[in-house]
């Protein structure tokens, strides 16, 4: 896991000239054990190396081929190198390290840009190719790895973070405020192109890309897409849940390859549950785990985590989080590293939880994946009862009218569809809407509350809307669902924020359950072993039984990475440091919200008669970045002392 950037272009033109230097120092925090630069004529490339393979100097990066032809920078992890490596050698190929840096360059020299698909692991990377005057570039199937790109008449910049293209580039500090409109009302992040700045974007998940030197022109393609056929193919050939037992075993093993620790988060929900109980199973050595907890009762799964902990004789790294009167400058430091406004409270604990692991271990294996892949959220049922009542069998309408009893007995009616219910229609749309949030056009969120947006901001950006086709994929409501989930509407963004949150502490976080393999075979299971009568995740549970304890692999609350935000914006002093920040002259004079409308937010939530919190959150991280990114330049960089082995470092961006 490191940090990677690169400038190309005539760069004698520019004034003031950038320095890949100065890129990387502003990525600091991605890569403290090592830096490295190159420079070829037009072609400047630069790394920040967090050392986690072949700790030696052999993984120095920029990393060359043995004929210099190709140079590298690379981030993430290949974790079938050792594979890829044997099949190599038996190809003639030589090693000089024991990295998977290595393993990619002899790769490209032998498979050409096929070779990403050979590749399991998560990963962003540039490859200079010297002879063809080009310059390569891949991003994993799930964009787990972030890679951003400034494409100019001038110059290629690209860099794992927005803020090293920033650093550099200052007048590109341009707000896409169409993007802004999108966000604010939907959470919706990474799922396409676009981020927050003008010029800045986001090579998409799944897409190779391929800079031509001599002409400067860029083009991209694809090369993974769904293809149920040939998932079902490959992995259906035996009982799901046996498959999925040894796909979940093969995924952590890879996973835990490392020559440094490797710890996990642990939430007490099912899918970081069933990582560690797995990962006690594999390994000899101690596992650490770490985990938010609250005493608030809606916050609370420690009787979950305990359990877990005593069952696999975990080290448990609990953190209590407690900001107190540091709320806004917490939130300011999660907005430095995230490069712009995020969407909800869930970052706090996973920042306080990533501080906690960085006093011990350099990798974190986490459960993100697991409700999208294999229908872990209560809207699911719905979607899996009219996918049932839909069809002619009368066997899957028996099983229909079973799960809605189910459905009714565990978890209420409201979780019912609108076709079962009618009189539930509109609290199931708002339900569902939870999930999608496509409200768009100033949609009101309450009968009685003004617009959503100010309307100078609506009419400034009515003519320029981001709007994403998604096609009918799938066959069934639920299967199509699942898919544009992992697609763009929830993962995408998940991904963002644990990459960001834990490379600010100088975290490498793995995710085993997005293992493509895992991944694949998810999108081509069957939905009965999704949901079973009242059992979200049937398959996962089924593997997580050999491993936990029954309280845990079969409990049904779902809580995530729950924060008690909301009472913590109704107590002092937090509560005046966010009146101050959200009713500053400031935020109304940008003409993205009224007054008035905030007035309502803030009072509701106030009183107690809604929660808002999640809005007002959003409203506050965006303040913050405009007055510490777009109004003027001011780093927020996380300070915190970090000590492993006994070395202290200052974590800090330049």
């Amino acid at each position: 896991m490191c940090g990677i950037g690169g400038i190309v272009g005539n760069l004698s033109t520019l004034n003031p000239s950038p320095s890949i230097k100065g890129m990387m120092d502003s990525i600091w925090h991605r890569g403290p054990d090592d830096a490295g630069y190159f420079t070829e004529g037009p072609v400047m490339l630069g790394h920040r190396r967090l050392s986690i393979l072949d700790l030696s100097l052999a993984g120095h990066q920029p990393m060359h081929s043995h004929d210099n032809s190709l140079t590298l920078v690379y981030n993430g992890e290949i974790y079938n190198y050792l594979e890829l490596r044997s099949e190599l050698e038996k190809l003639g190929c030589q090693f000089r390290s024991g990295t998977d840096t290595e393993v990619i360059l002899e790769a490209y020299r032998i498979w050409g840009t096929e070779c990403v698909t050979r590749f399991n692991g998560m990963w962003a990377f540039a490859l200079y190719d010297k002879k063809n005057k080009s310059i390569f570039l891949s991003r994993d199937r799930f964009g787990i790895k972030p890679f951003y790109y400034l494409h100019r008449h001038d110059l290629f910049a690209f860099c794992s973070e927005i803020k090293g293209i920033l650093s550099q580039f200052q007048e590109e500090r341009i707000v896409n405020y169409s993007f802004l409109y999108y966000f604010l009302p939907s959470g919706a992040l990474d799922d396409g192109p676009e981020t927050f700045y003008k010029n800045i974007y986001s090579l998409l998940p799944a897409h190779n890309g391929l800079y031509d030197i001599n002409t400067g022109k860029i083009k991209f393609w694809r090369y993974w897409d769904l293809d149920v056929g040939l998932f079902q193919e490959r992995w259906q050939t035996k009982n799901p849940e046996e498959m999925m037992w040894e796909l979940m075993n093969s995924a952590v093993s890879l996973c835990l390859r490392s020559d440094v620790p490797v710890g996990s988060c642990l939430s007490g929900g099912v899918d970081s549950s069933t990582i560690v109980g797995i990962m006690r199973k594999l390994s000899s050595a101690p596992i650490y785990t770490y985990s938010g907890l609250y005493a608030d009762k809606d916050c609370d799964e420690r009787v979950y985590v305990d359990a877990v902990n005593n069952h696999v004789g975990a080290v448990p790294g609990h953190v209590f989080p407690d900001p107190k009167d540091e709320l806004v400058e917490v939130l300011n430091k999660i907005g430095w590293h995230q490069d712009g406004p995020t969407a909800g409270p869930g970052l706090i604990t996973q920042y306080y939880v990533m501080q906690r692991a960085a006093k011990d271990v350099k990798v974190l294996l986490d459960g993100q994946g697991g409700d999208e892949l294999l229908a872990g959220y209560l809207p699911y049922f719905g979607m899996r009862i009219q996918d049932l009542l839909q069809n002619s069998s009368l066997t899957d309408k028996i099983r229909a009218a079973s799960l809605v009893m189910s459905v009714m007995r565990h978890w209420g009616k409201q979780w019912l569809p609108p076709l079962v219910n009618p009189t539930l229609k509109g609290r199931a749309e708002r339900l569902l809407a939870k999930i999608s949030f496509a409200r768009k056009n100033g949609a009101q969120l309450a009968e009685v509350e003004p617009s959503f947006f100010h309307p100078n901001f609506v009419k400034q950006c009515e003519d320029n809307l981001i709007i994403r086709l998604r096609p009918r994929r799938m066959d069934k409501i639920l299967g199509n669902t699942l898919y544009w989930h992992l697609a763009e509407q929830s993962i995408p963004a998940l991904l963002h924020y644990e990459d960001r949150n834990s490379m600010a502490f100088s975290i490498e976080a793995r995710v085993p359950i997005l293992d493509y393999r895992i991944v694949e075979f998810a999108l081509s299971l069957d939905d009965r072993y999704k949901i079973n009568g009242s059992w979200t995740k049937w398959v996962l549970r089924k593997s997580a039984a050999r491993v936990l304890p029954p309280a845990v692999a079969w409990h049904r609350s779902k809580l995530g990475y729950p924060t008690p935000f909301a009472r913590w914006l109704r107590e002092e002093p937090n509560k005046t440091h966010f009146r101050d920040l959200l009713f500053s002259d400031k935020l109304f004079a940008r003409e993205i919200v009224t007054k008035e409308s905030l007035d309502f937010y803030w009072n509701r939530h106030q009183s107690g008669k809604a929660d808002y919190s999640w809005l007002l959150y959003r409203y506050a991280s965006m303040e913050l970045w405009f007055q510490n990114t777009i109004d003027d330049w001011k780093p927020a960089p996380i300070t915190s002392i970090n000590s492993r082995n006994g070395v202290t470092r200052q974590l800090e961006a330049v």
